[in-house]
């Protein structure tokens, strides 16, 4: 039973859970270089260690030895490397093959695709199904495996985990209204980091370490189309012009993606093309200051299954500019500047407001922190951790019969 944000398994018989085995897909949450997926799995793990029952037996599949304190695991947890020396196609050979030999009760997928060969049992989080409506901006095979794993996660008896509600309407108008019953929406937390103030010289350091200079606007998210970068660089440029706020800058986070030639066109034909800022990836310690340091957060995607950024802005205290139409109505809820993504003029104007008057950026401030608050991924963990359990349950009382 799921009680003010934990999962209580002392209404549930001990009998369901003794001796059952969930395992979990760790390989994205493992990785270095971590996007918003990986960080997904990576906490949602971390709180399930604090709050998953004794008597569950948790094992973490990756393809190499664990890092950080992903590895410091509970006793009742264990981790599996399954090296796969030719690296790719690793989890739909390497995690098949162990699944064909050793399958758990309940695998649970939080971060990529299923295996081709799964338990009965198997939940799944789809973060979104952009590559439905954008099919340009992905190459074809990423499109079809894409496609081909959210159909897979469907036609299965498991169940399908996503962070918005924009993403279960998504799921049902590509694969249809029968599948709504085996999805269940869990929003993200956010990392509290975001909200600490950072010791004194932090600050600086962060800066001056990516040659950055306030006043700035920050955008993160992979440079690509789906992502909007153009219109985003494109409207900056049009807003500097018209403000003639000579010092500002646009910094953008994140890895070149599809259409990044697009993103470099529109930067070259600025007249302001000096003032956009391109950092690529970004530690994780840094972003906190990043944030917390810009005038606005500018997010005017396209297409989003949820948005992490702008629950980490408003945790930062950064007012947030977002686009229509997505996820991001949703999770944003009145506390963000929403523009249509596909009007120039529309961002221009978002810009102007947010970084020009004082009680529109104040407003959202105060939102962004309210709004912020009734997110967390302990809440997260225990609603994914009482759909896991329910797959155990399942299990345990189809194998008493």
């Amino acid at each position: 039973m799921y009680i003010d944000g934990a999962y209580d398994c002392s209404c549930l018989p001990t009998l369901y859970f003794c001796n059952m085995l969930l395992a979990i897909d760790a390989s994205r949450a493992n990785e270095g270089h971590k996007t918003g997926v990986g960080w997904y799995a990576w906490h949602i793990i971390q709180e399930l260690k604090k709050i998953t029952p004794p008597d569950v037996r948790v094992r973490l599949y990756s393809q190499e030895p664990l890092v950080g304190e992903l590895g410091n695991l509970p006793e009742n947890w264990e981790s599996k490397v399954l090296s796969w020396p030719p690296k790719r196609l690793w989890t739909q050979v390497r995690l098949s093959i162990e699944m064909l030999l050793h399958a758990p009760d309940v695998l649970f997928v939080p971060a990529h695709v299923v295996p081709i060969v799964h338990p009965q049992k198997t939940v799944m989080t789809v973060h979104d199904i952009a590559a439905s409506r954008f099919a340009m901006s992905y190459s074809w095979f990423e499109r079809w495996y894409s496609m081909w794993s959210a159909r897979q996660a469907c036609a299965g008896s498991g169940l399908i985990i996503v962070p918005s509600r924009f993403t279960k309407d998504e799921i049902v108008r590509v694969f249809g209204i029968s599948i709504a019953k085996q999805v269940r929406v869990v929003p993200h937390g956010y990392d509290t980091s975001f909200a600490r103030q950072a010791p004194p010289g932090r600050h600086e350091e962060v800066l001056r370490t990516y040659g950055v200079v306030q006043p700035f606007v920050l955008s993160i998210g992979r440079l690509e189309e789906k992502k909007n970068t153009a219109n985003m660089v494109r409207a900056f440029c049009e807003f500097k012009k018209e403000s003639g706020l000579e010092d500002l800058t646009y910094v953008l986070v994140g890895k070149q993606g599809h259409g990044y030639e697009t993103v470099r066109s529109a930067i070259a034909q600025s007249s302001f093309d000096h003032d956009v800022i391109e950092l690529g990836w970004v530690a994780q310690a840094d972003l906190p200051v990043l944030l917390q340091s810009a005038e606005a957060l500018l997010f005017v995607s396209l297409y989003e299954g949820f948005g992490l950024p702008v629950l980490e802005a408003f945790a930062a205290g950064t007012p947030v500019i977002t686009s229509k139409g997505t996820s991001l109505d949703e999770v944003g809820d009145g506390a963000v500047r929403s523009c249509d993504p596909h009007s120039v003029p529309e961002i221009v104007s978002a810009l102007s407001a947010v970084l020009t008057d004082e009680k529109i950026r104040t407003r959202l401030i105060a939102g962004g922190k309210d709004r912020v608050s009734q997110f967390s991924w302990k809440k997260a963990a225990a609603m994914t951790l009482e759909f896991l359990l329910e797959q155990t349950e399942q299990v345990e009382k189809s194998g008493s019969l």
